[in-house]
């Protein structure tokens, strides 16, 4: 029997414990100020006045030479130059050591900067490495001009005339300058010219097309280590989408071979598998080899960038550093597609949000450590009967804020309606919420981008877009992938989704966090509102895309979970930059020009580790290679030689 102290004693605990909750709930609520975007940086954003002008530091020479164009002109990227003394676009000069002591290199390319995927390649790359660069569409035309001896010559093999041009690519490595072939000309016209053999480093020809099995990617090339992309299981059947027909080039001892095609019948130290990206050395230069089209698309510049790497003893590059997660169309504040709704779920989508889907998407969050950028949508059917709720509106506003994570807005509609009329059709509702949360980023769906940018800038003064400062979208076809849109306004490509992840996606997602330390996966919850299959019910795409991110990505812990808004201050800062470095004994100087507060650089070494950074902090993310975080305009970082003898 309970005595009366212990009654009283446990009645005041009992309320205590209740006060204590209630109070908790209560100032939770109170002390929430889910009506700012905490994720907005304060103060002017840089435009696309202050970004790093690539168009200036182009120049594309038409046919044999016979006209050029510059500037706007030209689409095309990058400013860099190598020599001692040698004269910058702005007239300054710049004094540099070795070439990879340069940050503005000249880079050529033999190929047309507008008429093929690889010219895309090269401009893009080329603007975010900051080089110059000339491109001509015949090697000679090119060698016939030359008044600066470029650092890389990069090759469209289709623009070579093997009759006269083998003889004096062979004279350009003896020279000393270095050459990337983007692709490779047919297996028979390598047969045929024992010279081109000889320069690509290439033994023997061992059949002019076989059947791979896999194809392996070795330690030390892209970011993200050793793997093998070969179908063992019927899990990774379904993932194999990598081209496996190949020609089988066996190289010779003068080589290095990143990647190579499998063969179970081939041994690969007895009988080295075909080759698909190495380099070879001849003359005083390296001749880098891709026989396949891996330059192609997103993962371009990241190759592009890792061959460059292994030129020299050291390499230092800005990036981004920035990993996104975005949701789009989630959550949807109008009640739609009710009936097949109650039939899957027994509840209406707005219930489905609530209670199965954001939980969920909260728990992936935590334990992937990314940050979630939510893409509201009023509605998605521009026909739906159901009016969207503002009390909704408050609600995931709250919600999210506890979570730290961002919204932002998605006009899609699934009739493919033009985003003006989306937006004149939700103008009511911002109206009538009264929300004075920044939102500022803006979902463009495939083939909205053009629209995207009539609608944000200067032209959403006024309305509810009038806070939108970066657009969202898979739609880089006539873009980079980090852009801007407008004066004002930037363009964040996105790179994976989030509930596929093929080999090839997997190879795209390496060579992307090697050139740029960035990657912004998107998570369509469309699919789960509108469902074609069982396919699109939300547990089975939970279960795909949270076994994608959270193995996929493992490899990139070391760069930063950011939102969108984040994001987009590091692109922009990522976009005005320019730096060069230089290297005496063991200290590299690296000087950073149009720094607005902090940016971010890989280095990769050969066998060095870093002893300490002046102006900045590093971080390891893997042998050889390091983050660089930068705070001021002058940096010297401290290496030295990790093999150092011990005696005893």
């Amino acid at each position: 029997m309970i005595s009366r102290r212990n009654y009283i004693t446990i009645g005041i605990m009992m309320a205590v414990i209740c006060f204590l909750f209630l109070f908790c709930g209560v100032a939770r609520d109170q002390w929430n100020d889910y009506d700012t975007n905490s994720h907005v940086p304060e103060g002017e954003l840089l435009t696309q006045a202050d970004a790093w002008d690539a168009g200036q530091n182009t120049v594309e020479y038409s046919e044999a030479a016979g006209s050029q164009s510059t500037g706007e002109d030209s689409e095309a990227s990058g400013s860099q130059s190598t020599g001692e003394d040698s004269e910058m676009s702005d007239g300054q000069n710049t004094e540099s050591g070795s070439a990879a002591a340069t940050a503005s290199d000249l880079a050529v390319y033999i190929g047309s900067l507008r008429e093929d995927a690889l010219g895309d390649t090269v401009r893009e790359w080329c603007t975010y490495t900051k080089r110059e660069l000339l491109s001509y569409q015949s090697l000679s035309s090119w060698y016939a001009l030359m008044e600066e001896t470029p650092e890389i010559l990069l090759i469209n093999s289709d623009y070579l005339n093997y009759d006269t041009d083998v003889e004096l690519l062979m004279e350009i490595a003896e020279e000393g300058i270095s050459m990337i072939f983007c692709n490779l000309p047919d297996v028979s016209v390598i047969r045929d010219s024992e010279e081109l053999q000889e320069l690509l480093g290439i033994r023997t020809i061992r059949a002019e097309s076989c059947t791979l099995d896999g194809i392996q990617l070795f330690e030390g090339f892209l970011i993200g280590g050793k793997v093998e992309y070969i179908a063992e299981d019927e899990e990774k059947e379904e993932r194999q989408d990598l081209e496996l027909t190949a020609p089988w080039y066996q190289t010779g001892s003068r080589t290095k071979v990143y990647m190579a095609g499998m063969m179970e019948e081939a041994d690969s130290e007895t009988d080295p598998y075909p080759a698909l990206i190495w380099r070879s050395s001849y003359g005083n230069a390296y001749v880098f080899a891709v026989c396949g089209d891996y330059l192609e698309g997103l993962g371009g510049p990241g190759f592009l960038t890792a061959m460059v790497s292994e030129m020299y003893d050291y390499d230092i590059y800005p990036i981004v550093n920035a990993q996104n997660l975005v949701i789009v169309n989630g959550p949807v504040l109008a009640s739609e597609n009710r009936a097949e709704m109650q039939t899957v779920y027994s509840r209406d989508s707005i219930q489905l949000f609530r209670d199965v889907i954001f939980p969920g998407l909260a728990a992936i969050s935590e334990d992937s450590g990314f940050v979630l950028t939510c893409l509201l949508s009023v509605r998605t059917d521009s026909s739906g009967i159901n009016e969207p709720d503002t009390d909704d509106l408050v609600y995931y506003l709250k919600y999210l804020k506890e979570q730290s994570a961002e919204m932002g807005l998605s006009l899609w509609r699934t009739d493919g309606a033009a985003l003006a009329e989306a937006s004149s059709q939700d103008k009511a509702f911002w109206e009538a919420s009264g929300s004075a949360y920044q939102y500022g980023v803006l979902y463009a769906a495939e083939g909205q981008l053009e629209e995207a940018a009539a609608l944000t800038g200067e032209a959403a003064d006024g309305t509810y877009l009038e806070n939108v400062t970066t657009v969202v979208t898979a739609d880089t076809e006539d873009c980079h992938l980090l852009d801007y849109i407008n004066e004002t306004i930037t363009v964040q490509g996105i790179t994976s989704d989030a509930y596929s992840h093929t080999f090839s996606e997997d190879l795209t997602l390496r060579a992307l966090e090697t050139a740029l330390g960035y990657s912004t996966i998107s998570l369509d919850l469309t699919r789960v509102l509108w469902p074609e299959d069982e396919s699109d019910h939300w547990e089975n795409l939970y279960e795909d895309f949270s076994g994608n991110i959270g193995t996929y990505w493992k490899a990139f812990a070391d760069f930063e979970r950011t939102t969108l808004s984040e994001s987009d201050e590091r692109v922009r800062a990522f976009l005005s930059l320019d730096y060069t470095d230089t290297r005496e004994g063991d200290t590299i100087s690296l000087t950073t020009m149009g720094l607005s507060d902090t940016a971010w650089f890989l280095l990769r070494t050969n066998g060095e580790e870093i002893v300490s950074v002046e102006g900045g902090s590093w971080e390891e993310i893997e042998t050889d290679v390091y983050l660089i975080e930068v705070n001021e305009q002058n940096v010297k970082i401290i290496l030295e030689n990790s093999t150092d003898l011990y005696y005893y």
